[in-house]
């Protein structure tokens, strides 16, 4: 592999990175966990495709991964500003926009976001990380959630990943 094919490689990885920790802040933003919408991010992404967009892809696998990103990148961004459209007009509630938000109203597994925010975190602290699989993660919160629940007497519980004192720790926040 050439250098210019792993300088392709790299560039279209931070470009899925950056674009899965900017869904992960528009979740938070709609779930009111976040202040303000993530306009510098967004617009940091759309400059970095249209960088990418100039580029003569060597490889069809790169050409096809680039294609693929950039159309799950537009279809978020559709459903950000639908969602926002919603919001400015009024016709939603904002506790319905973040429902709306959650993933586990989209069909998506719940833990999904938590997995998201876990990789970010590690791929962001070393790259060459080794991560932990989806589903044992997913079957360690999943039993985690119902002794929770049990002790606390709580109707949810919502996981959070944090980084704190050189230390990856989920943490739990029952929902009354």
């Amino acid at each position: 592999m050439s250098g210019e094919d792993t300088s392709i490689e790299s560039q279209l990885s931070q470009l899925e990175a950056r674009i899965r920790d900017l869904k992960f802040d528009y979740d938070r933003y709609f779930t009111k966990d976040l202040k303000l919408e993530p306009v510098r991010k967004k617009e940091d992404v759309e400059r970095l495709i249209l960088r990418l967009s100039k580029i003569t892809f060597i490889k069809a696998s790169q050409k096809f991964t680039y294609d693929n990103i950039i159309a799950r990148f537009i279809a978020l961004k559709n459903s950000w500003e639908k969602k926002l459209r919603l919001l400015e007009i009024g016709t939603a509630k904002k506790t319905e926009v973040a429902q709306a938000a959650s993933p586990g109203n989209n069909g998506v597994d719940p833990y999904q976001r938590v997995y998201d925010e876990y990789v970010r975190i590690v791929t962001s602290l070393n790259s060459s990380a080794k991560l932990s699989p989806y589903d044992a993660v997913k079957q360690t919160l999943e039993s985690k959630r119902r002794e929770l629940m049990t002790q606390y007497r709580c109707r949810d519980v919502e996981f959070k990943v944090e980084y704190e004192g050189k230390k990856l720790k989920f943490k739990a926040v029952p929902r009354y």
